[in-house]
């Protein structure tokens, strides 16, 4: 057993990337960060994202115990902008964890990186 979130919503390309792009996406898409030093964030675990169905972006990938999926986001960022730096992302993903006053939304700040937005709930 543990703590499980939801979440739904797509993070779109801003600008279109190319087979080359879509490629290297997917080969960070599932790993486990532990097993990736160089990408900085060895406190996390998997990448749980995969392209939306319409390629137009990226989504939650629906696996079981995704935790800190913001963080996940803004390695696949950092990653992707080494390469291509102008590589960015807009939209929001909304998130409801197991406690029905956990909601809160991932958006994209003016910084380019996505951040945490708690929902208040009544």
């Amino acid at each position: 057993m543990g703590y499980n979130t939801e979440y739904k919503g797509d993070m779109l390309f801003v600008k279109d990337v190319s087979g080359k792009q879509l490629n290297f996406l997917n080969k960070m898409f599932g790993e486990d960060c532990r097993e990736h030093p160089e990408w900085g964030a060895t406190e996390l675990y998997y990448i749980d994202l995969k392209l939306n169905d319409d390629f137009s972006g990226i989504c939650w990938n629906g696996a079981e115990k995704t935790y800190f999926l913001e963080n996940a986001i803004n390695v696949v960022i950092r990653e992707m902008r080494k390469e291509w730096p102008d590589f960015a992302l807009h939209g929001t993903i909304s998130a409801q964890g197991d406690d029905i006053d956990d909601k809160y939304a991932l958006v994209v700040s003016d910084d380019g990186f996505v951040h945490k937005r708690p929902i208040m709930c009544r």
